[in-house]
């Protein structure tokens, strides 16, 4: 079994936790270029091969200006994984 320090070297990201044995790696956004839960399952299953994807979504946080500082990036795709 992969540690969560181990993954996160995989991945290059540090937006990766451990809970109950399941992992999840989130990807914030503030424009999608084209990026969907479906391709970043795709990522982590080509860096990470005996990854077996239990689920994915897409956390969307509408833009409210400068009343919130941070929320560019409180949008954000998710997949959750065992190894």
């Amino acid at each position: 079994m992969m540690t969560t320090k181990e993954i996160q070297v995989k991945l290059d990201t540090t937006y990766v936790s451990k809970y109950k044995g399941q992992f999840k790696y989130c990807q914030s956004y503030f424009y999608r270029h084209g990026m969907t839960e479906e391709k970043l399952a795709e990522k982590v299953k080509a860096k990470i091969p005996s990854a077996v994807i239990t689920g994915t979504g897409d956390h969307f946080h509408n833009f409210v200006g400068s009343a919130k500082s941070g929320s560019s990036k409180d949008s954000y795709l998710w997949v959750t994984f065992t190894v």
